[in-house]
């Protein structure tokens, strides 16, 4: 796998796993800290992603890296 493609794979996991921790600490009134630092986290790898990438993000390569890295295991 590529820089770009390893850094997208990161940065789009850790973006939708903030998403999740914000809503689960609305849901049980607590401190939105750790959502917060999975989305700056996210954000970091994904404007990595862009830096490697040669025509920018294209949001249309994610579900093709994460076949991809599944299929690295079989």
């Amino acid at each position: 796998m590529s820089n770009y493609e390893m850094f997208l794979l990161g940065g789009s996991s850790m973006v939708v796993f903030a998403v999740l921790l914000l809503f689960s600490a609305g849901a049980h009134d607590q401190p939105l800290r750790k959502s917060m630092a999975f989305f700056l986290l996210g954000a970091g790898l994904l404007y990595l992603a862009d830096k490697y990438s040669s025509g920018g993000i294209v949001f249309s390569d994610v579900p093709g890296v994460f076949v991809k890295f599944v299929t690295m295991f079989f």
